[in-house]
């Protein structure tokens, strides 16, 4: 059973990093991925830490965003699976996109704190099923 203080604190995680890549604040975002972060983006294309840091750079500047459906799995004492729904407002050369994807994360704790050391994004299209 995952404890309610661990299911607040990992969800509270993945809204920190949303809200870190919205303010642009590379410590931020760098402090909550693991050394070895592998990302799997939405296009099917790899990123490791070092890219998703380099990425902060884009002028494609998150305006909004909404996390919704969170559910957990506990892989081990200490890592955790954390899925759910992503909408993302981006704002570039003054147009506007929104996507919705579903989006995955694999935690673990090192040294008393939890860090992302896997993300996948797989964006939701008209045909997706829930």
């Amino acid at each position: 059973m995952i404890s309610k203080e661990l299911e607040e604190k990992l969800i509270a995680n993945e809204r920190s990093i949303l809200a870190a890549l919205k303010r642009r604040d590379p410590s931020a975002v760098a402090t909550a991925l693991a050394d070895g972060f592998y990302e799997i983006g939405k296009g099917g294309k790899s990123y490791s830490k070092a890219e998703i840091m380099n990425a902060l750079k884009d002028p494609a500047a998150i305006t909004d965003y909404s996390l919704e459906q969170f559910r957990l799995l506990r892989v081990s004492a200490s890592c955790m699976i954390v899925t759910y729904i992503a909408t993302v407002r981006r704002r570039l050369q003054g147009k506007e996109e929104v996507t919705r994807a579903y989006r995955s994360s694999t935690w673990i704790e090192q040294a008393g704190s939890w860090r992302m050391i896997f993300h996948q994004g797989t964006p939701i299209t008209r045909d997706s099923i829930l």
